[in-house]
């Protein structure tokens, strides 16, 4: 088939502007050039719908992640976990940068309007996984209940075996009451019991006021073990009370760790922002995020009409 020279300069034109584009094309990329500037006008549309969506994909990939890290019953799953939230949280602010320059470049007041509403509730959500995923790993707790029911119970035993040993070998002079010293060895092990009990209800406790209360009965338990002891040293001697002494004071070490780590409550705090703070600002992000896309494919819809 023939071709007419009008038609050969055509193709010839055609050919040599494709040609042109592919060389352009790969001199931007060499130069790292935004393809923005030179791309159709729907390319920045598509480009901004594919970063939101990818928020949106981040978004809540860190909040999975995060409530892992405050369910998480060892230090090592939290921190895990927390590491993955806040990469994923990392994701979402590196998209949101990228969309807000698009933005600004040539978006509707409405469009910077949902964008802006985005990025505030955002500070907020970053603001709250800087006190909480810190938290999430610390399980003070978990620790605190590991403790009473692993530690203190085996320190509750030691002192119960000394204190049946001195009243099963129990030698005393004449005139001393064997019935009042066997009363004061059970006072010590009924305080002490009671001590332990109470760690429970401090561990699970969240109320301040509340917690003093059940410590407040703790140091009462505490004194009564004391005067039980200095009536016991009284009675059979210094030196016969001292296994005595030294069990209940590795006991009261292990319980004053308990409070401690207790009274930090990290993971009853890290629970409750989770499902108050977090979700509310987590609802937040998503509704003004989806309300950011909805605008963009109003856009685009009007702009391939």
């Amino acid at each position: 088939m023939k071709l007419s020279g009008k038609k050969i300069a055509v193709w010839s034109g055609a050919v040599l502007a494709v040609i042109a584009v592919s060389v352009l094309w790969g001199v931007c990329d060499r130069l790292q050039v935004p393809r923005a500037l030179l791309a159709p006008v729907f390319y920045n549309d598509v480009k901004e719908m594919q970063l939101v969506s990818a928020m949106q994909t981040h978004l809540n990939t860190s909040v999975e992640a995060e409530k892992s890290a405050v369910l998480a019953d060892t230090d090592e799953a939290s921190h895990t976990f927390a590491v993955q939230a806040q990469q994923a949280s990392d994701a979402v602010e590196a998209d949101r940068r990228k969309l807000g320059t698009l933005i600004n470049a040539g978006s509707s007041d409405a469009e910077q309007k949902a964008f802006r509403q985005f990025s505030l509730c955002w500070e907020k959500f970053q603001q709250i996984d800087r006190e909480l995923l810190p938290l999430s790993e610390q399980n003070t707790n978990i620790k605190a209940y590991d403790l009473s029911h692993g530690a203190a119970d085996v320190a509750m035993n030691h002192l119960e075996v000394v204190l049946k040993q001195i009243t099963e070998n129990l030698q005393t002079p004449s005139g001393i009451n064997v019935c009042e010293i066997r009363e004061l060895a059970s006072r010590i092990m009924i305080a002490a019991l009671k001590i332990q009990v109470l760690q429970s209800p401090h561990i699970a406790e969240s109320d301040e006021t509340r917690m003093n209360a059940i410590e407040t009965q703790i140091h009462t338990c505490d004194q009564k073990v004391h005067d039980a002891l200095s009536r016991l040293s009284g009675l059979i001697g210094a030196d016969a009370v001292k296994s005595v002494e030294t069990a209940y004071a590795d006991f009261w070490r292990i319980n004053t760790e308990i409070l401690k780590l207790s009274r930090q409550n990290s993971n009853i705090r890290s629970m409750v922002m989770s499902l108050g703070q977090k979700r509310k600002a987590t609802a937040e992000c998503q509704d003004t995020l989806t309300a950011l896309e909805t605008l963009l494919q109003n856009r685009s819809f009007k702009a391939t009409r």
